[in-house]
């Protein structure tokens, strides 16, 4: 397998994991609304609930194998490792918006589901300006190295050039 065929099949690996983390975390969600007895919702089926759980184990065990795979070979690679950090930043700042979003839906409350709470909804913000905020300082570092792995490997053919002329 050629270089930039591992390069792209880490980075489908780890969008791979982050999908499967996703998808357990839902899971996870269901799962907790399943075992508890909610009226007007769920009818709290213990079985169910605790299915989901285990399903969300697994998928998170599957997801940390992926992802370990493909970290350790990207660690050979720093420019690929840079670029892989941007795009993880991207799927960070996707989370934050969704966070937000519920951060809006429990203070605002469904009529129907139920009622608002503000004091939730300031907590679901906070932790979407902190996640912010880890992206930012993420993307600026991993942006950094980028630019001087770049800066490296351009002063590098300049220097292996003039060597080819002497």
């Amino acid at each position: 397998m050629s270089r930039t065929a591992s390069l792209v099949l880490s980075v489908v690996e780890i969008i791979g994991a982050l999908f499967l983390m996703f998808i357990a975390a839902i899971l996870i969600i269901v799962g907790i609304g399943f075992a508890t007895e909610v009226p007007h919702n769920l009818d709290g089926n213990l079985g169910k609930g605790i299915f989901a759980w285990l399903l969300a184990i697994a998928m998170t065990f599957i997801a940390v194998v992926l992802y370990r795979h493909s970290i350790r070979l990207l660690h050979s690679l720093p420019m690929a490792w840079s670029v892989v950090e941007i795009i993880l930043v991207g799927f960070l700042l996707f989370c934050v918006g969704v966070v937000a979003i519920l951060g809006f839906a429990v203070a605002a409350g469904g009529p129907h589901a139920f009622p608002g709470d503000v004091r939730i909804g300031m907590i679901c913000w906070l932790m979407a300006l902190a996640m912010t905020i880890i992206a930012i300082v993420w993307f600026r570092r991993s942006s950094r190295r980028l630019r001087s792995l770049r800066e490296l490997r351009l002063l590098e053919s300049k220097l292996r050039s003039e060597m080819g002329k002497r």
